[in-house]
């Protein structure tokens, strides 16, 4: 049976309502929480605790927003060149998106247990370097460990996300250019890639904030030990010696800002990239 707009409007409406209720309603109420304790009594304000013990809760931010951007960027350009060599090479499609289905979905505790096993302390690499006299290359409790971390599963999901953009390119532009006598980088690298560009710009917001918001995979790796905003926010709602909601709530309502904004930003970088074209087509 066909839907028109309207109709799949109106059988959409009770989910994006829910949706929306459920995004909505835990963020208007933990901002009321926190402007009424900064404008009801100065001693539970949060805002002043940002700046207190050196930055440290913005320096948590600051390493959210880097290891985001680095492991989305990172996954980003390993996913374009997997996605256009499966173009050249169709029949590894399938099982290539069948690993990479399970890549992006192996994270959290079974890829920190596999990365512990490999370059933990004990490790089959650690101990292989040291029997060869080397020293260990990674330290899997910094942010060099959580960004191989991310990487294990940003990788695959942008492979995912992009065999569609790439697969719907003009094969004709390619002959076109061939024929001209273009060589396949010059190809991608005017023709190909600037056209996947408003995909490849969606693409690095859908991995920033899939990166910002993880906390299985930081958390088994580290404990409370790892310095970003999604394991501080746990921390500080179980607590350690007392728990302290508002300012938890403050930094939720920063990560929350953080990736609205990029994803905001990118849709319409997104947009305003694809307005040319849709110009040109009409």
């Amino acid at each position: 049976m066909a839907l028109n707009a309207r109709t799949a409007w109106r059988s959409a409406l009770p989910l994006l309502l829910l949706t929306g209720v459920a995004l909505l309603l835990p963020f208007g109420w933990r901002a009321v929480s926190v402007l009424g304790a900064c404008m009801g009594r100065g001693d539970g304000c949060a805002l002043g605790e940002l700046t207190a013990d050196g930055y440290y809760y913005l320096e948590a931010a600051w390493n959210t927003g880097w290891l985001s951007t680095a492991s989305a960027l990172i996954g980003l350009a390993i996913g374009t060149g997997a996605a256009i060599a499966l173009l050249r090479l169709p029949r590894l499609e399938r099982p290539v998106t069948l690993l990479a289905s399970l890549g992006a979905n192996f994270s959290g505790v079974p890829l920190s247990v596999a990365l512990l096993l490999l370059f933990g302390a004990q490790g089959v690499v650690t101990a292989s370097l040291q029997a060869l006299g080397l020293s260990p290359w990674i330290d899997l409790q910094g942010l060099g460990g959580l960004l191989l971390a991310y990487v294990c599963f940003q990788a695959p999901l942008a492979t995912l996300l992009l065999v569609a953009p790439v697969r719907m390119l003009d094969a004709t532009l390619a002959d076109a250019a061939a024929t001209l006598g273009a060589s396949p980088a010059l190809y991608w690298r005017r023709i190909g890639l600037p056209l996947l560009l408003p995909s490849l710009v969606e693409v690095f917001g859908l991995l920033f904030a899939n990166a910002a918001a993880a906390f299985a995979t930081p958390f088994a790796l580290s404990g409370t030990a790892a310095h970003v905003l999604a394991v501080r926010i746990a921390a500080l709602v179980s607590g350690d010696i007392f728990a302290q909601p508002e300012l938890s709530a403050l930094l939720a309502l920063l990560l929350f800002a953080m990736l609205t904004a990029v994803i905001g930003l990118t849709r319409w970088i997104a947009a305003r990239l694809r307005a040319p074209s849709s110009e040109s087509a009409a």
